[in-house]
C-alpha cells in the first residue's frame, strides 16, 4: 500500500504543470511581452512566453502535457493546440513502448549471452517502434507551431 502511494506521489510530481496564470496573458499584452514562440527542451517543446521567454507549457516527447490551456483566448490556435496534443499522444506511446521494447530486447540478450530469436524481435520491435513515432513527433510539432502562429495574429498591425 505505501509503495502504491509512493508511486502516486511521484507521477504527480513529474507531471508537466501550467498554471493559469502563467497561461494567461496580461491585459495590456504587446508583442514584446505576451507573444508566443517555441524553445527545445531535452524532454519536448515548450511553449514560451515574451521577450523574456518564460516556459509557460511545455509538449513533452514521452509523456505529453494539456498545452491547450495557453492558447484559451483564440479558437482557431486552441484546435491546432488540441490537435498537436492528441499527435503527440500517438508519438510519446510508441517512443515510450519502442525504447521499453528496445531495451528489453538487449537486456534479455545480455543477461542470456545470447542473441535468441525473442531478443532480436523485441529489439528490432522497438526500433521500428521509435522509427515509427518520428514523423508523429514533427507532426505534432508542426501543429503545436501552427498554433503558436495562430495565436500571434493578434499582435499583427
Amino acid at each position: 500500500m505505501m509503495y502504491r502511494n509512493l508511486i502516486f506521489v511521484v507521477a504527480i510530481c513529474a507531471l508537466p504543470r501550467v498554471s493559469t496564470a502563467q497561461a494567461r496573458p496580461p491585459a495590456n499584452c504587446t508583442y514584446q511581452t505576451c507573444a508566443l514562440g517555441l524553445a527545445p527542451v531535452w524532454n519536448g517543446l515548450s511553449v514560451v512566453r515574451g521577450d523574456s521567454e518564460r516556459r509557460v507549457a511545455t509538449l513533452g516527447f514521452f509523456l505529453p502535457g494539456d498545452v491547450s490551456s495557453v492558447f484559451e483566448d483564440d479558437p482557431d490556435a486552441l484546435d491546432a493546440a488540441r490537435d498537436a496534443v492528441q499527435i503527440r499522444q500517438i508519438g510519446a506511446a510508441l517512443t515510450d513502448a519502442g525504447i521499453v521494447l528496445a531495451a528489453t530486447g538487449i537486456a534479455r540478450a545480455l543477461f542470456r549471452r545470447d542473441w535468441d530469436k525473442l531478443s532480436t524481435a523485441l529489439t528490432v520491435g522497438g526500433g521500428a517502434a521509435l522509427g515509427v513515432s518520428v514523423p508523429f513527433q514533427f507532426a505534432a510539432d508542426g501543429q503545436l507551431s501552427r498554433a503558436v502562429w495562430l495565436y500571434n495574429r493578434r499582435f499583427a498591425r
